[in-house]
């Protein structure tokens, strides 16, 4: 199974969780705090990908 790469916007959310005094691309350089960016941005990559506007307009609850 391979890992999904998240893009700029999920990586930048991320950043901004982590509350860290390092620029984004310097965070990217280091491999730990690279791992660590990843898998918050994964993370919120999955919340964002359950959210339906659409179906939250039609009021579809399942």
């Amino acid at each position: 199974m391979t890992k999904i790469e998240p893009d700029r916007a999920a990586l930048e959310i991320a950043y901004g969780q982590m509350h860290t005094t390092r620029p984004l691309d310097e965070l990217l350089k280091v491999p730990n705090l690279r791992a660590t960016l990843y898998a918050v941005a994964r993370r919120h990559m999955k919340r964002r990908d359950r959210f339906d506007p659409k179906k939250m307009q039609a009021n579809d609850n399942d």
